[in-house]
């Protein structure tokens, strides 16, 4: 009864002391980023029947995602270089700038100039809401705010495309990019007024921009896009590979240059607890994307089910994720390592399950482990953030955080792209027979089981110093 009580106390704490326009400011950066980088599934073919283009559709995904990635990797530095205030006043104006671009392109390529744009304002938005979530609220609400901004983030990637839809087939496709830019504007102001700006900066930090290490990032990732969009059994590990050496020289410049770091020390080294973090969220993200990239695919040929039936079936993972985040947040925090071991179980177990049942279960089958993906996620994912950015030094608190929204993005890249190389492997394509299709669907979510395994191993380590 009491931790009932106390439980609720948390929930309206949230939102008590001034909190909730800050609060509210947080879910509409969210809510912006996801649901605008799901809209463009739903207005992409009325888009290129107006415009052209057909043959770039599949950057608009890229060049939004490599935007994402970009800036994430140096969110934590320009909170600490710029403050946080002047950092999502900035973030939001791109946002709307890169909707406004896309809202009035006349050609393919401009519009995927304002994807990019987009991009960056919104990945550049998500990514401060953790750095903010640390700095502006009390520790022990972490579990709670990151279980609210789940909640956004499902509803987002679940009404994305539906508001797409409406705005397509209206035939307007561009109402819909003004739309967003109107809700950034909107963010915008209630940074005006939530966030303060009596902020401390690091006045010994380098002020260089990090121009090569911003460079070997976007080099890794447009290799790791390529591979994804065009897989080939030679070049698709090559280009993986090449990635590999890009983002390998990222971590080694970015481990000399403390003074202005883009991640946190030794950010993937299970040594430590931020490391064996950020590297749990590392190899279970990976895992996970094969159902975001080929589920509805198997779901249409092997099941014989809609595109729309497939999608609501997709869409079980994120609902998943959002209701586990609210039920486990309730949990008292002396739970949290059993969570977050037993969370990465869940997510390992839907990625084997879904190896047996996508290929010759039924549907009725299948469900549970689309929704243990996103379950084992939303029972642990607040006490990641919350253990990982309490152990960060003090100096590196801002770049962990930022870290954070940034593995996880690079993790959906790399995830996306391997998935793509497996089922080329495999025999995938677009004739292949159903037998063939069986097979692929098996292998692309049985080769994840490793990195998956590989997740639980550090869930174990990043609980290891608690009962």
């Amino acid at each position: 009864m009491a931790q009932a009580a106390q439980a609720s106390i948390g929930w309206i704490e949230i939102f008590s002391g001034g909190r909730g326009p800050r609060v509210v400011a947080f879910c509409l950066a969210v809510w912006l980023h996801a649901a605008d980088s799901l809209m463009v599934a739903t207005t992409l073919p009325t888009t290129v029947a107006e415009i052209g283009g057909a043959a770039f559709v599949g950057w608009a995904y890229t060049l939004y995602l490599l935007g994402s990635i970009m800036v994430g990797a140096a969110t934590g530095l320009m909170a600490i270089r710029f403050g946080l205030k002047n950092s999502f006043l900035a973030a939001g104006a791109l946002f709307a700038v890169g909707c406004a671009i896309s809202a009035v392109a006349p050609d393919m390529a401009t519009l995927l100039a304002g994807r990019f744009v987009q991009g960056v304002g919104g990945g550049w938005q998500v990514a401060l809401v953790y750095v903010a979530l640390d700095r502006l609220f009390p520790n022990h609400l972490m579990p709670k705010l990151i279980a609210l901004t789940s909640v956004v983030w499902s509803v987002s990637a679940f009404c994305g495309p539906l508001v797409g839809g409406v705005f397509a087939n209206m035939g307007e496709w561009r109402l819909a990019y003004w739309a967003f830019a109107g809700q950034a504007v909107l963010f915008i102001i209630l940074v005006l007024f939530t966030i303060p700006r009596a902020e401390t900066t690091d006045a010994e930090a380098d002020s260089k921009v990090p121009g090569l290490r911003l460079l070997l990032v976007a080099g890794g990732v447009l290799l790791i896009a390529v591979a994804g969009a065009h897989p080939d059994p030679v070049s698709g590990p090559l280009l993986v590979a090449g990635a590999a050496v890009l983002l390998g020289g990222f971590l080694v410049v970015d481990g000399r240059r403390r003074s202005n770091g883009m991640l946190p020390p030794r950010p993937f080294s299970i040594a430590t607890t931020s490391g064996a973090g950020l590297l749990m969220v590392l190899l279970l993200g990976c895992g996970t994307m094969s159902l975001i990239a080929y589920g509805t695919f198997f779901l249409e040929r092997i099941y014989g089910i809609s595109p729309l039936s497939a999608g609501f079936i997709i869409a079980i993972e994120s609902i998943a994720w959002g209701a586990a985040a609210i039920i486990f947040a309730n949990v008292n925090l002396k739970m949290e390592n059993w969570l977050i071991r037993g969370g990465a179980i869940v997510v390992t177990t839907g990625i084997a399950g879904l190896a047996i049942t996508m290929p010759s279960g039924s549907l009725i089958a299948l469900i549970p482990f689309v929704a243990f993906q996103g379950m084992g996620f939303g029972m642990m994912w607040g006490f990641i953030i919350r253990r990982v950015v309490a152990a960060a030094a003090e100096g590196e608190r801002e770049r962990t955080s930022a870290a954070l929204a940034t593995v996880q993005h690079f993790a959906f890249a790399v995830g996306a792209a391997t998935a793509g190389i497996v089922a080329n492997a495999t025999g995938f394509a677009e004739d292949a027979s159903l037998e063939t299709i069986r097979a692929v669907a098996f292998w692309v979510f049985a080769a994840f089981l490793p990195l998956a395994l590989g997740g639980v191993w550090a869930a174990w380590r990043l609980c290891r110093d608690g009962a």
